[in-house]
């Protein structure tokens, strides 16, 4: 059968062939095509073609090939970068020991000089010759490290007493910021997969206690540790509701954020009662004695609570009520 006699032209089959080929052409346009086919050998050939791989198999192959090898290539590259900046740092240390040692003095501040090194070189060799995947965890412990040293090395120095006391809010500041990605990072077990959150919280928890009991064995204050967990126990207390209800309560979101508006608000308007109430067994600043015709001291402290407590109920009675007409909407179009 010639051209002509075809019940349909071939360069229009031809066209729609890859669309075929990938099954993404209407059902009328496959109909066409395949009947088309039963009488055409010359586009049933080029079907054929367009289902042989082989090309393109090979084309994924060579590519990956050349991405693998060009990974290799800036791996390498990275790496000698990584072992000359080491190599610069190197150069400090050591005109620095042959000037401790030329003047004849003990190899003290010497180390310093050594710890700050470990300091940079932390920020800048480690992130170049640590493994891609882990660059930035081990970039973090080596920084927490170097630092740590470096507070140690100063501290014997100068003969001070003040490493833990400069050691622990240091972990606790870098941890704010730095925990959730190492815990996000990190392997865990399947039982703690889900809780990632609540890992850095209990983390942070614990540094916040170890800065108080540090603080409290170096300054030694009668009357210090009831008064510092007291209030720091009241305090935590904020933070750890608003996170369990974000991150357990089963609700809708702005019901959540109505919950954590009121917390948030009840909490802040009774903290200059509760602190007032631990140092001086009295609570001067209660919401109880707010008069709003009287701004001065300490009425003034109970009238700005009074407003902040309003505020948050009422943004919390607020965002409650929207989360559950949205929820009520939400079964019912179920």
């Amino acid at each position: 059968m010639n051209k002509s006699e075809k019940k349909y032209n071939c360069d229009i089959i031809q066209d729609l062939l890859p669309l075929y080929q990938d099954s993404i052409c209407s059902d009328a346009s496959k109909s066409m095509v395949e009947e088309h086919l039963e009488e055409c050998p010359s586009c049933k050939d080029i079907l054929n073609q367009l289902k042989n791989t082989y090309l393109d198999d090979h084309l994924t192959l060579e590519k990956n090939n050349v991405l693998e090898a060009h990974l290799k290539q800036e791996k390498r590259r990275t790496f000698t970068i990584g072992l000359c900046t080491a190599g610069i740092l190197m150069i400090p240390v050591i005109v620095c020991l042959i000037c401790n040692l030329a003047i004849g003095h003990a190899l003290d501040w010497f180390f310093i000089v050594l710890a700050s090194l470990l300091l940079v070189a932390s920020l800048s060799v480690v992130p170049l010759m640590a493994p891609a995947k882990h660059a930035g965890i081990c970039t973090i412990g080596g920084f927490t490290g170097s630092l740590v040293l470096l507070l140690a090395v100063i501290c014997i120095y100068v003969h001070g007493n003040w490493f833990f006391l400069a050691v622990v809010p240091t972990i606790f500041g870098l941890s704010l910021f730095l925990m959730p990605y190492v815990v996000y990072h990190i392997p865990l077990p399947n039982v703690l997969t889900n809780h990632k959150g609540l890992l850095v919280m209990l983390w942070d928890t614990v540094w916040l206690y170890a800065i108080i009991i540090v603080c409290g064995f170096h300054t030694m204050t009668p009357g210090y540790w009831r008064i510092a967990l007291e209030i720091t126990s009241y305090c935590v207390l904020i933070p750890w509701f608003v996170f369990l209800v974000i991150r357990y309560l089963k609700v809708h979101p702005f019901i959540r954020a109505g919950i954590s508006s009121c917390i948030v608000g009840l909490f802040t308007s009774l903290i200059n009662s509760i602190v007032e109430l631990i140092l001086y067994g009295k609570a001067e600043s209660s919401i109880l004695n707010a008069d709003f015709s009287n701004w001065t001291y300490p009425t003034n402290n109970a009238n700005v609570s009074v407003c902040i407590l309003i505020a948050s109920l009422s943004t919390g009675i607020v965002l409650m009520c929207i989360g559950i007409l949205l929820q009520y909407r939400k079964t019912n179009a179920k």
